[in-house]
């Protein structure tokens, strides 16, 4: 509630901010020409969440202790820098549209990815739980690996799924809720608290991203996001609860492996655009529509995922 507070206390007056300074987002050429009318919204909205999220947790570290959320937040700033940079070549008036290189995304996000894997290890966090199996064990280098692949796969899957009105923010705040309720439940409070906080703080932004958004978190808000989330179930020792927790970033991210690996081999697409929250309004669907059936897979893995939690 404190982070729902924050956020739309913050909201009004960053959206201002934007407009005044003419941060709009100008759309880069290989996007479908379907959204050219969204050409100018203002960009950078994830403040409205990030800062939030920074602040009611800095304040649970200072009065509880919880000094493993720093990890969350460091990987949070780190992204939030990239991200910024990002998103600042692309607004209206700036001659670039395709922002940063992929690669040097890459090389931040493999960086971040082992120095956040070495922190969780050293802190006694090196657990990971395979529903059915229980606990896993691996050794430093083992988890450091594994742990790496995880942060990087699920900021770029995430990040990716920003493309359309309320889609992102939703269907992560439906991940985090399965971490809150699995973290609840186990009486970890600083996953619980860390998750609570982050769907509190994506309410308020949804206020302002809603269909037809005021504003798009852009990538200071998605990678800062993927980034904390795939970290919080690391800390939760459940990272493979991030498959049905975030079914629609899977789905999203196998979408655009099918579709480079088809045009590599065969010559030829699979799906009419990638990612795939794209290809269905292709086919037809109105962007509301695959928003909504997007949330409903959402909830539905995020209810597999507290089932799975508790096998």
């Amino acid at each position: 509630m404190l982070a729902f507070a924050v956020g739309a206390a913050i909201g009004p007056r960053w959206l201002r901010f934007l407009r005044d300074h003419q941060f709009g987002k100008r759309l880069n050429p290989s996007e479908p020409t379907e959204h050219a009318h969204k050409a100018g919204t203002p960009v950078m909205g994830g403040v409205v969440f990030l800062l939030p999220v920074a602040l009611v947790t800095l304040g649970v570290i200072a009065t509880s202790g919880a000094l493993p959320l720093l990890i969350p937040l460091g990987v949070g700033a780190a992204f939030a820098i990239i991200g910024t940079m990002d998103d600042l070549r692309t607004i209206v008036g700036n001659h670039r549209a395709t922002g940063l290189s992929p690669r040097l995304k890459w090389f931040v996000q493999i960086v971040v990815g082992v120095a956040a894997s070495f922190a969780l290890y050293a802190s006694g966090y090196a657990i990971i739980r395979v529903p059915l199996l229980g606990i896993v064990e691996l050794p430093a280098w083992g988890f450091i690996g594994f742990a790496t692949l995880v942060i990087v796969a699920t900021t770029s899957s995430v990040a990716i799924t920003d493309g359309m009105d309320s889609l992102l923010a939703t269907t992560a705040a439906l991940a985090f809720v399965a971490f809150w309720v699995i973290g609840a439940g186990r009486d970890d409070t600083n996953v619980a608290m860390f998750s609570a906080t982050f769907v509190g703080a994506l309410l308020a932004y949804l206020w302002f991203n809603a269909h037809p958004a005021q504003m798009w978190m852009g990538e200071l808000g998605a990678i800062p996001l993927g980034g904390m989330l795939s970290v919080t179930a690391l800390l939760a020792g459940e990272p493979l609860l991030l498959i049905p927790a975030g079914i629609a970033f899977v789905a999203n991210a196998a979408a655009d492996i099918a579709q480079v690996l088809s045009v590599k081999l065969r010559g030829r697409r699979v799906l009419k655009y990638a990612p795939l929250h794209h290809h269905f309004t292709r086919v037809g669907w109105p962007e509301t529509w695959v928003v909504q059936r997007f949330w409903i897979a959402s909830a539905v893995g995020t209810m597999v995922a507290i089932w799975a939690s508790r096998w």
